[in-house]
């Protein structure tokens, strides 16, 4: 698997780095976040889905470490 950047790297307000990847190959997304090592084992849909979850986990609630969704 050969994962790569996607996103800006962001920062959350405790200090910790927040960024999306992809592996395009195995059609593959995920956030990687510097303070919450278990986030990268969520995978996403797609690109646009792990970037926005990045974006959301470090501007909005970086405890929660997930996108809420509508049921």
């Amino acid at each position: 698997m050969a994962y790569k950047r996607i996103s800006k790297i962001l920062e959350t307000p405790d200090g910790a780095f927040v960024y999306a990847q992809a592996d395009y190959k195995a059609n593959e997304f995920r956030v990687i976040c510097s303070g919450c090592p278990d986030l990268k084992n969520k995978t996403y849909t797609s690109a646009t889905g792990a970037i926005l979850a990045a974006s959301y986990h470090a501007d909005h609630d970086p405890t929660e470490r997930h996108v809420p969704t509508r049921r």
